[in-house]
């Protein structure tokens, strides 16, 4: 629809299949947080006071994937994988809840980098960014020699890229506010084959004709957002999402 806009920090879609968020935690010890301290997540407060322009086009899959790491179910599972298990922490609840593991570069970069991996009530997001101050649970950041100043996004998008770089692969923005490059898409796309069949198992009473009404289509959102120090790529934040 012409004109749609959407909060950025509001969104967000249901996961496809989403299994509850404490079930995506469980291998990993939690530790509960009662504060916003992480000033890096998307997910702090419900609405930043700001709209985007939703794009109707689907930016390609390659974004979400970063060190080998798909956005999607079971996505702590697949960092503890990847970079090793990291301690799980929670913050706020319903729509501000997240669950977060985080990772660190072991080097002596004089710039530390991070790769933080969220969960939310309805979103799943990584965040890579450099430097920055401290947040309660940072001690708790998991050291890997796989985060570094070098680590890349499937799509080539990685810290240290000017403006334009960053355009160059994602295309033109839906907002630039100050420092901020962000982009915003949202799209309908037909379930697959394989999906649709879970559906059905998962819905025996339904007719056929009521499963493809309800599932046939699904929602996909898809947040990005870039900053900059002095021109140069310092925080990357993307989210993706699926709902009926």
């Amino acid at each position: 629809m012409k004109g749609l806009t959407v909060s950025i920090r509001t969104f967000v879609f249901a996961l496809l299949f989403s299994a509850p968020v404490w079930l995506l935690a469980q291998n990993s010890p939690l530790v509960h947080l009662g504060d916003n301290s992480d000033w890096w997540s998307q997910l702090r407060a419900d609405d930043s006071g700001l709209d985007v322009t939703v794009q109707k086009r689907e930016p390609s899959a390659s974004n979400f994937k970063i060190l080998g790491i798909n956005l999607g179910e079971g996505l702590f599972r697949k960092a503890a994988t990847k970079l090793g298990e990291a301690q799980s922490m929670q913050r706020g609840d319903a729509s501000t809840g997240r669950y977060q593991i985080c990772y660190v570069s072991a080097g002596d970069h004089p710039q530390r980098i991070h790769l933080v991996l969220e969960t939310g009530e309805v979103s799943d997001w990584f965040y890579l960014f450099s430097g920055g101050p401290d947040w309660k649970g940072s001690e708790l950041c998991v050291k890997s020699n796989l985060v570094t100043e070098n680590s890349s996004v499937a799509s080539g998008l990685h810290l240290g890229q000017t403006p334009a770089e960053v355009k160059a692969i994602l295309g033109k923005p839906s907002a630039v506010i100050g420092n901020k490059i962000i982009y915003s898409f949202g799209v309908q796309k037909k379930t697959s084959p394989s999906d649709f069949a879970k559906l059905r198992q998962q819905n025996p009473k339904l007719s056929e004709e009521e499963l493809r009404r309800d599932y046939e289509l699904y929602s996909l959102g898809v947040y990005i957002e870039a900053r900059f120090t002095q021109s140069k790529l310092s925080y990357l934040a993307v989210s993706k999402a699926e709902t009926y």
